[in-house]
């Protein structure tokens, strides 16, 4: 073990992957009591996190995808959503006590309880009374691994304070699975998912995936050097309507190629020094010091970069990020 190795893993590591989150948090509940959350850590931290992270970005490993897709504001809008991920009773809820919910009568019962719990939720509320949540995974990945990773997840992220619902979809290529949270939790605090949050909730239900045997990765964008935004779903829907993706375009939504490269650079420049000093060390780190460079010299941004530099009126920049960290690095290929 290197401490030296170590504390630079994990200083330049956390500037791509961030720092999971640890801090507690303090929250007000309905009662105006004062009460302090700790968010579920992973289980692998420190360098440990970074270099296993680090094996599986260069690997090209599969990223989770974790989104709230809405929310019901009130008792009528989260009926409609179990009526849609249920299919109307046709498919089996699974609540946070591992009880089957199957059936219309069944899915009464549901509606009731949230409506007439603790604290009780109204039928029209001013804010979001429950949360939309989907977990998935590429095409192609075991969904019956999908499904157990998704209900460890919610249980270790929800279990000890939060209602919750959840099913699987078979009906598209990708496996999902739809889960709907209260947001008034059993202590009176409110959930209030951020940023931050979602990353996290990410990297917890990758960590699941891999306690599976499914390889999957939970990293940010600009780990990934990724230069185009995902479009919202309600572009999608609004290009299949009118059959143009310069419709996006047009009314300046996201799903442009974003103009500032400097949170992307900021990330490459922090792999050559990683790079640097894994090529310093053992054997095995050297390979991965080899395989974080070729990695780097594969990032879109440095391609993106390159079309910008050959624009009308524009003049080819003579150094770009990918020369220097790549020059400095000087790692010998070694797989020869």
């Amino acid at each position: 073990m290197n401490p030296l190795l170590d504390d630079i893993l994990k200083d330049w590591g956390e500037r791509i992957f961030r720092a999971p989150v640890r801090a507690r948090v303090g929250k007000r509940t309905v009662t105006h009591f004062r009460t302090h959350h700790s968010p579920p850590e992973l289980k692998q931290v420190g360098s440990a996190r970074i270099r296993s992270t680090l094996s599986r970005t260069t690997g090209k490993a599969p990223e989770v995808m974790v989104k709230i897709s809405g929310g019901g504001k009130g008792m009528r809008h989260i009926k409609a959503h179990f009526d849609y991920i249920s299919r109307n009773g046709m498919l089996e809820l699974e609540n946070e006590d591992g009880e089957i919910i199957a059936g219309r009568e069944a899915l009464r019962d549901l509606r009731d309880e949230w409506k007439c719990g603790q604290y009780g939720i109204p039928e029209e509320a001013q804010h979001k009374e429950a949360f939309n949540v989907v977990l998935s995974m590429p095409p192609g990945t075991d969904r019956d691994s999908v499904t157990h990773a998704a209900r460890a997840f919610a249980r270790t992220e929800f279990g000890d304070n939060h209602a919750y619902v959840f099913t699987a979809h078979d009906d598209e290529q990708h496996p999902h699975v739809h889960l709907c949270v209260k947001a008034l939790g059993l202590d009176g605090t409110r959930l209030n998912p951020r940023k931050v949050d979602l990353q996290r909730w990410r990297e917890q239900f990758a960590e699941a995936l891999r306690e599976r045997g499914i390889t999957a990765n939970a990293t940010p964008r600009t780990a990934r050097a990724v230069v185009q935004r995902p479009e919202k779903q309600a572009v999608q829907h609004m290009r299949r309507r009118e059959g143009a993706r310069e419709t996006a375009v047009e009314h300046g939504l996201p799903g442009q190629v974003q103009d500032n490269f400097s949170a992307k650079k900021r990330a490459a420049h922090a792999y050559g020094q990683i790079a640097r000093a894994l090529a310093k060390s053992e054997s095995a780190d050297r390979q991965l010091a080899l395989d974080i460079t070729r990695y780097v010299a594969q990032m879109p941004v440095f391609s993106a970069l390159r079309r910008r530099g050959q624009e009308p009126g524009q003049t080819r920049p003579e150094h770009t990020e990918k020369t220097s960290v790549l020059a400095r690095t000087e790692i010998p290929d070694r797989s020869r």
